[in-house]
């Protein structure tokens, strides 16, 4: 802190919660928000008319200018989510398992930027073979070797999170893995194969989403796994998700929310779905 900002007290805090407008701002229509995250990950696998007519639609129910910001931010991700319902699937293209992800932000309140800050690097240390043991001597030689260590953006947040473990060299690390799921929200580009790449799978069937409410409801502290149709950001801006908004609101999860992905009909069931 002190070589990033000379007085520690100068530092501003590490997370910043968004306003409702800055909100939409990630969201909506803001540049790189999660909409256009959505619209550039389903164009190659959408005729280009309706995607243009759907991003004419979007543009026209822009939630900035309403009196009720969140309200209004949630009624249009709602009607978003019922349009990418609408669009037809393939196992390239899973616009339900879309439709899912939009559903979940339009029942998230808590959106909190993660201020990066510049990366530090420590002045040199001198270590000599003998201090790492015998064995080192003949791998490094007779020398000194000069090592710097460096601090990333978000080693600060970090060790603020993970202060009761003291073994892991790179905090910064961990909080990307242990975020996953439960602190920032998968990328839609999880649910749509590149062209220009070999596409895999992407199982999204009754399993995948009753294993995704089970890891909501009974293990909202847990990430979920690699190993499933989701895929994550490394560096999230802005962590986002409703098992956040449980924790500060000390409540349970939204009930609507909820219920609706456990009882909305299936609108594609590919062969390796189950």
């Amino acid at each position: 802190m002190k070589c990033a900002f000379g007085n520690p007290k100068d530092a501003p805090p590490p997370l910043e919660r968004l306003s409702p407008e800055e909100a939409v701002s990630f969201l909506w229509k803001g540049e790189g928000s999660l909409v256009q995250e959505l619209l550039q990950s389903m164009a190659p696998h959408v005729e280009e008319n309706l995607l243009n007519d759907l991003r004419m639609k979007i543009l026209a129910r822009d939630p900035s200018g309403s009196d009720d910001i969140w309200k209004e931010l949630k009624r249009s991700l709602l009607w978003l989510r019922d349009e990418v319902r609408n669009l037809p699937c393939t196992y390239k293209s899973r616009n339900d398992a879309a439709a899912d992800l939009i559903h979940i932000y339009a029942y998230t309140r808590c959106f909190i930027r993660i201020r990066e800050y510049k990366t530090v690097t420590s002045p040199p240390v001198f270590i000599s073979p003998l201090d790492l043991g015998p064995k080192y001597t003949e791998t490094l030689g007779s020398g000194f070797q000069e090592y710097c260590k460096m601090y990333g953006e978000n080693y600060c947040l970090g060790q603020l999170i993970f202060w009761y473990s003291q073994t892991s060299a790179e905090p910064d690390c961990s909080l990307a893995r242990a975020s996953r799921g439960c602190l920032s929200l998968p990328d839609f580009s999880s649910f749509y194969a590149k062209v220009q790449k070999p596409s895999r799978q992407r199982v999204y069937g009754p399993r995948t989403v009753k294993f995704m409410l089970a890891r909501m409801e009974k293990q909202p502290q847990r990430p979920w796994p690699k190993d499933r149709i989701w895929s994550f950001s490394n560096s999230p801006k802005v962590i986002a998700s409703p098992m956040l908004d449980a924790v500060v609101n000390k409540s349970h999860l939204d009930r609507e929310m909820v219920h609706w992905l456990k009882h909305r009909p299936a609108i594609f069931q590919a062969m390796w779905d189950r």
